[in-house]
């Protein structure tokens, strides 16, 4: 099973299956430095858990891409009225010529399994002075459990911030790093 099929399949009760995390979401934009004239890209968007968090900020643009239909569907039709909102349905990595503020990728993390092909395209895709976020709005031990539970071909285990940032270091200044029971994050700069 590849990652667009097991989300396909997922979509329809993945609102269901995520817990009502709201603070932990302002908390992670707050630490993301998102305001107004802010670019942000919401990488692997799944059903929008985080465009009220992002939108309390009234940045200048969200763009949201998934590479499921069904999740890009739902989280359309969320903010189907919205100009601040272009919801995708696609594939992050095939994104050329889009500058970012701020790119963000949301309880998605372990699903990229080439964590440096990754942080290259971030950081091809990042404003010089941008930021990009990783976030869980639970611990890596949570998060590892449930992924005990998905495909493997799918998903990669969580490893300490400290670990994760070994991929990112190569592109960026890491200044947050956040690895406890309830909340995980890692996050930097260009490193110019």
């Amino acid at each position: 099973m590849d990652v667009k099929t097991y989300f396909d399949k997922m979509a329809d009760t993945w609102d269901e299956d995520i817990l009502p995390i709201d603070e932990v979401r302002r908390c992670i934009v707050f630490l993301s430095g998102v305001k107004e004239h802010t670019r942000v890209l919401d990488v692997a968007c799944g059903t929008g858990a985080m465009f009220v968090a992002l939108q309390e900020k009234n940045p200048e643009h969200i763009t949201a891409i998934d590479v499921s239909e069904k999740m890009a569907e739902i989280a359309k039709n969320k903010v189907k009225d919205n100009p601040l909102f272009d919801v995708r349905c696609g594939d992050f990595f095939e994104i050329e010529d889009e500058k970012y503020d701020c790119i963000m990728i949301y309880n998605a993390y372990p699903h990229f399994t080439d964590k440096e092909k990754l942080a290259a395209k971030v950081s091809q895709l990042l404003t010089p002075d941008g930021r990009f976020v990783v976030a869980h709005g639970a611990g890596k031990e949570v998060i590892n459990l449930h992924h005990s539970n998905v495909p493997k071909e799918v998903t990669s285990q969580l490893l300490s911030a400290q670990e994760e940032c070994e991929y990112w270091k190569k592109c960026f200044n890491m200044d947050i790093l956040i690895d406890t029971q309830k909340f995980y994050m890692l996050s930097g700069t260009i490193a110019l």
